[in-house]
């Protein structure tokens, strides 16, 4: 930078004022004449390009012996110069050493005196080997290179059975093979199988132990609260170095694609020209009902944020946060934004399962989210199958989602497992196997009596609204919910929703919500005496 090169370095010339230094004498007159004139011509081109050379030593020297993520710093903060002639602020030193630019003058002088002292039909040539700061720089620029810019699919898999991690992974790297892929995974749940998925499909499995989470409220959230926090520090840890250039953030146990959401959501036809605007895609979830119509969704809002807040949002449409995409700085910002409201000790008596998507909500309706972009289901490339906007399959043994608008096939399938068959299919496309104990056949709500024989199962309702929490398990039909109960010695009861079994401590129903879709079941007083 000539601005920079002049501030830090203002030389004059030793020469200047006098006549240059005595040169060797020429036999010839000819060598004679022309002597004052190469000496010239040299010296001018050293008093020109050395001092050059010297600023771009001195800098590329710190540059080189600097560990990578300071130096990237360095270059990112403002310039910070001492006073001329002054030190700098640990006390060192700040006069820059000219012992160097001394020494190439006199080489200068050393191969002018070689040239006249030479006949006229001979050349001169120097060669020499690399330098040490010539091998550093090629490092450098070599290591950039070799960091191209890549894409992140990033999210959290607590004990997400093996089938549903393989449909997750496997989808993925069949559409996007390039895209980096990091998963947090608790550490009781990193077994050999989930150990071979990753392998083969490229996974970064993250470890982490909930028992060492700080702050320790952090311990009791549900996984789909914790994320946000584990998801904030490895970007800010990461970024730089990995220089990611758009994240999509999933949940992983229901999630599969179709192709790759980094060109055909992010980077679509309508946003692929040169200079386009960063965005935050978020897209609907239920449309048939608004927040405020919604017992779930309006829960979460009111219980954390307050009765005001849910009036100020009743007419908005619910916005899943199971899938979002953006480019990266505003990904970044977003995983902040929702760490630091999860993370906050007076969150944590309003915290359970779902409630970072009224967090969601709440952030992007109120506008904190920069660039954020809502996408309704009829037009979007992320089917939210709860929903039931996309289509599912044109025929029998068609497996393509696609969007309502105009049939094109999405890119992300999110909530497969509320279809059983799709999900059947998936299992064995991604893992080779036609079923799970989360897609059993021809077990629905209200069905699996000799599994539920202990329980007194209602359809369409849930008994236990926000009361008696207990844990979570995968399920997609009340079999699946009772035998979960089951293996808890002080679970009593649970709702079904969508494909998760909310396990509950009651022993009588404690609410009577109407829910088409859902089923809750508790034990039967026989039943309770022998537990």
């Amino acid at each position: 930078n000539a601005a920079d090169g002049d501030s830090l370095l203002r030389v004059e010339s030793p020469f200047s004022g006098g006549p240059p230094p005595p040169m060797a004498q020429s036999s010839s007159h000819a060598a004679e004449r022309s002597a004052p004139r190469r000496l010239t011509l040299v010296l001018g081109l050293a008093l020109m390009i050395v001092p050059y050379v010297v600023v771009t030593y001195h800098y590329t020297h710190a540059l080189a012996s600097t560990p990578h993520d300071a130096a990237d710093a360095a270059l990112l903060a403002p310039a910070q110069r001492a006073p001329e002639g002054g030190t700098d602020a640990e006390g060192g030193d700040s006069t820059l050493d000219l012992a160097g630019y001394w020494a190439a003058i006199h080489e200068a002088r050393q191969l002018l005196d070689a040239l006249n002292s030479s006949s006229s039909s001979q050349s001169v040539s120097v060669s020499g080997a690399a330098t040490p700061v010539d091998d550093r720089i090629a490092a450098r620029k070599k290591k950039k290179k070799s960091m191209a810019s890549r894409d992140l699919v990033i999210g959290l898999a607590k004990e997400v059975p093996v089938t549903n991690l393989a449909v997750f992974a496997a989808s993925l790297r069949r559409h996007a093979t390039q895209a980096a892929c990091v998963l947090f995974v608790d550490r009781p749940s990193i077994d050999d199988d989930l150990r071979a998925v990753a392998t083969q499909h490229a996974v970064d499995v993250q470890p982490y132990d909930v028992d060492a989470l700080e702050p320790a409220h952090l311990r009791k959230y549900h996984p789909s609260t914790l994320r946000w926090p584990l998801i904030a520090s490895y970007l800010e840890k990461h970024h730089h170095e990995a220089q990611y250039e758009a994240v999509l953030f999933a949940d992983v146990r229901d999630t599969a694609f179709q192709s790759d959401p980094f060109v055909n959501v992010l980077r679509g036809p309508s946003s692929a020209q040169p200079g386009r605007t960063p965005v935050f895609l978020t897209f609907h979830g239920v449309e048939s009902r608004t927040i405020g119509q919604c017992g779930w969704n309006g829960g979460w809002v009111k219980d954390c944020f307050g009765a005001a807040k849910l009036q100020q949002l009743s007419s908005k449409p619910i916005l899943c946060s199971g899938v979002s995409i953006a480019d990266f700085d505003l990904a970044l910002k977003y995983a902040r934004q929702m760490a630091a409201v999860v993370a906050h000790a007076e969150f944590a008596s309003c915290e359970r399962n779902g409630v970072d998507q009224g967090v969601h909500n709440v952030l992007v309706h109120d506008g904190r989210v920069d660039g954020a972009v809502t996408v309704p289901q009829k037009r979007a490339m992320v089917a939210n199958l709860q929903a039931k906007v996309a289509k599912v399959g044109a025929a029998r043994d068609d497996f393509v989602v696609r969007r309502a608008s105009d049939g094109t096939p999405v890119a992300v399938v999110h909530q497969y497992d509320r279809f059983p068959e799709l999900a059947k299919h998936y299992y064995k496309e991604y893992y080779g196997q036609g079923s799970d104990e989360g897609a059993a056949a021809g077990q629905r709500p209200g069905g699996g009596s000799a599994a539920c024989a202990a329980y007194e199962v209602r359809a369409g309702v849930d008994l236990f609204k926000a009361k008696c929490d207990l844990s979570v398990a995968s399920g997609t039909a009340t079999a699946d919910c009772c035998k979960a109960c089951d293996r808890l010695t002080n679970c009593r009861g649970w709702t079904l929703a969508g494909s998760l079994c909310y396990l509950k401590t009651c022993a009588e129903p404690a609410t009577n919500i109407r829910m088409p879709g859902a089923s809750s079941g508790f034990l039967r007083p026989k039943s309770r005496r022998r537990r």
